[in-house]
């Protein structure tokens, strides 16, 4: 297992998340939706974009593999052809000696990069509601709800790798412990730290939303990204109870998607 995820290390910018792995005391069904999200899309192969604007998907810049102009994504079961993709223009890529040994390296790289990129359609997306950005820079110690078809497991166990080819939509809870420049973090918790359905984010859960509730109106806070690793590389272990992973601050980059959107 170890083996296939530092490969998946090498091949993508980004540290990748395993996936939606709950509590182990709660029953699974708890975490499953009642609907999905009209916001959330599947990318293709995996991971997830959301429509923040009737025609523009923002997702995790680690999850273009490829050239997607001219392809199709499917929003919601309608085809849909994509026009362009926009990359951060700080959205590196670590060397291969990142790596190995001691993970703080590879971690200080990671905050220094920029985890984020657009896909623009070539039409309007209109039986699909966009769901707002979060525009507020106080994002510390709030709740959110996330979504994702990742693998699966509990916080004794930890991500069990396979399941992940199921990819069945979970949601989950969590309070956001930072938020500094680009990203926020959220961390594993157990016992009266945890919220009824605690969780954190895995493998083939990139890009998920992050949704705080405000005044009854959902926004888009963050996009699943990177888990947090101390130590040496070769013996993390997601998944557990006290893990942290880091999101996407969709609060910072609120300028950078308006100025993308206006130049294209």
């Amino acid at each position: 297992m170890k083996k296939i995820i530092l490969l998946t290390l090498l091949v993508s910018f980004s540290m990748p998340c395993f996936s939606i792995v709950t509590k182990h005391d709660v029953v699974e069904d708890k975490y499953l939706p009642k609907q999905v999200p009209e916001y959330l899309i599947d990318m293709p192969g995996e991971g997830h974009g959301i429509l923040i604007k009737p025609n523009w998907i923002v997702t995790v810049a680690h999850l273009i593999f490829s050239d997607y102009t001219g392809k199709e994504i499917l929003i919601h079961g309608r085809k849909y052809k994509i026009e362009k993709v926009i990359i951060h223009d700080n959205a590196k890529k670590p060397d291969s000696s990142l790596f190995e040994g001691d993970a703080k390296p590879l971690m200080d790289f990671m905050k220094s990069t920029s985890d984020i990129a657009l896909i623009k359609l070539t039409e309007s997306v209109s039986h699909v509601k966009p769901i707002p950005m979060y525009l507020g820079s106080d994002e510390k110690g709030k709740v959110i709800t996330a979504f994702g078809r990742g693998s699966t497991g509990d916080g004794k166990s930890g991500s069990i790798f396979e399941t992940k080819r199921k990819k069945i939509l979970r949601t989950m809870s969590n309070r956001i412990e930072t938020a500094e420049g680009n990203w926020i973090s959220i961390t594993f918790d157990k016992n009266n730290n945890a919220l009824e359905l605690e969780g954190i984010d895995g493998s083939g859960d990139s890009g998920g939303p992050l949704i705080i509730d405000k005044n009854g109106k959902q926004y888009l806070a963050g996009l699943f990204s990177w888990d947090y690793v101390e130590g040496d590389l070769k013996s993390f272990k997601h998944g557990l109870y006290g893990g942290m992973s880091y999101q996407v601050r969709v609060s910072t980059y609120v300028k950078w998607i308006e100025q993308q959107i206006k130049n294209n």
